[in-house]
């Protein structure tokens, strides 16, 4: 941009000189034609309603399309045209655009080179929500087998205990504190519960990417009774079995503690 404002300068120097030139002829024609001249390029190249700037996306969309019909990654320099041409208010939704549609053609080279591009962009905690959100659909395309990922628990609460409350807490080992997976059932007659992705707290940290990425989790189930009294469980598993994306957990009547606190 600043380059171009240059250009419109030195190209008014041979005009300036011609017009402060004693002997010159059709003065006003000349500066009248280069006003008209300079404004509309000026207008054309930097103005909300650039043509020019409009057309140069289309070639960056059309190096775009390219890349995602040969599934090949995009070159370095596409980043640095996408940096300068796109509005920083437009990136957001540019990029959003272009990931989901790769993905939905299954250029899935492109999508995961935009999405390393794009999660510095998506900064704040909304952006970087739909961010995750936009991951977790890569990744299900990616890894189809684990779209479904969950975990079965069939529990015996502890023994004189009557349910009133049952939770169940799926973490990573050493991980955040934040779990993949959670789920609160005040049912007493319900003695089986299921874990999915739709149960994580963030889109994309869920069952599936401990799976995917081989993860310890640990299982923190609490018990609620209807005398006020609390029981504990808690189970830890390596996930090593990359040929199933179901994990079974059985809690038994003894496997409770009680929660003395």
């Amino acid at each position: 941009m600043i380059i171009f404002y240059i250009i419109a300068l030195v190209a008014l120097i041979p005009i300036t000189i011609y017009l402060l030139a004693r002997d010159s002829q059709h003065k006003a024609f000349v500066f009248s034609f280069a006003f008209i001249l300079i404004g509309i390029s000026l207008l054309g190249f930097t103005s909300k309603f650039s043509f020019l700037g409009s057309a140069q996306e289309v070639i960056l969309v059309n190096e775009l399309q390219e890349a995602m019909d040969g599934n090949t990654e995009l070159n370095a320099d596409f980043f640095i045209k996408f940096d300068n041409l796109i509005d920083d208010n437009r990136k957001n939704s540019w990029l959003e655009q272009a990931i989901l549609y790769a993905i939905d053609i299954e250029s899935l080279v492109a999508a995961e080179q935009l999405m390393k591009f794009a999660e510095p962009i998506f900064a704040n905690s909304n952006e970087q929500v739909r961010f995750y959100a936009i991951y977790s659909i890569l990744r299900d395309k990616k890894f189809p087998e684990y779209a479904l990922a969950k975990m079965e628990i069939d529990f015996v609460p502890a023994k004189s205990c009557r349910v009133e409350r049952v939770n169940f807490n799926l973490f990573i080992a050493n991980g955040p504190a934040v779990p993949i997976a959670k789920s609160i059932s005040e049912d007493p007659n319900v003695f089986k519960v299921t874990l999915s992705n739709t149960d994580s707290m963030i889109p994309g940290f869920d069952i599936a990417s401990a799976l995917i990425n081989e993860e310890k989790v640990i299982l923190k189930a609490g018990l609620l009774c209807t005398d006020s009294s609390t029981y504990y469980s808690n189970f830890s598993s390596k996930i090593n079995n990359m040929n199933t994306a179901i994990l079974k957990v059985q809690i038994n009547e003894k496997d409770w503690s009680a929660d003395l606190q």
